[in-house]
């Protein structure tokens, strides 16, 4: 199950966004989604790395993840065509392709038996979430002689 805010009442300025403990329900407003993932991918940036445009619609600082979801009701030949067209971005309009925009989220499995990772690396069973942090870091860039 995916719960998402989408960031309604938090505005890019508003630091004081409380996310709710683990053990908490998730506020009133935030949006549920339940059901069986095969690809739950949080973006933050366009590229996972140079010759992946996974995220095509994220911007630098727009204070948003962008969650790449794909149901395990996908036929696995729709997923490799996906995969096949992550490098131009096209992947984004594949049927069986969802996108959610949020400015937090949480990830809980409804078994614990499922494999999950985190910039490959392998992560113990159980809830997972985020928030934005608006300008949480910054970012400069220069002429490399």
């Amino acid at each position: 199950r995916v719960d998402c805010n989408n960031g309604d009442e938090v505005c890019e300025q508003d630091s004081s966004f409380d996310m709710p403990k683990f053990v908490e329900e998730v506020p009133e407003g935030w949006v549920s989604v339940e059901d069986d993932f095969t690809v739950f991918w949080a973006c933050q940036t366009s590229h996972a790395s140079y010759n992946m445009f996974n995220c095509p619609m994220s911007k630098m600082n727009d204070g948003l993840f962008h969650i790449l979801v794909v149901r395990a009701s996908c036929p696995r030949w729709r997923l490799i065509l996906m995969l096949l067209q992550l490098e131009s971005g096209n992947h984004i309009h594949c049927k069986g392709l969802e996108v959610i925009s949020c400015r937090a989220y949480r990830l809980e499995p409804l078994s614990y038996n499922s494999y999950n990772d985190i910039d490959g690396e392998l992560v113990e069973d159980g809830v997972i979430q985020a928030h934005m942090m608006p300008r949480g870091a910054q970012f400069f860039a220069g002429k490399v002689d």
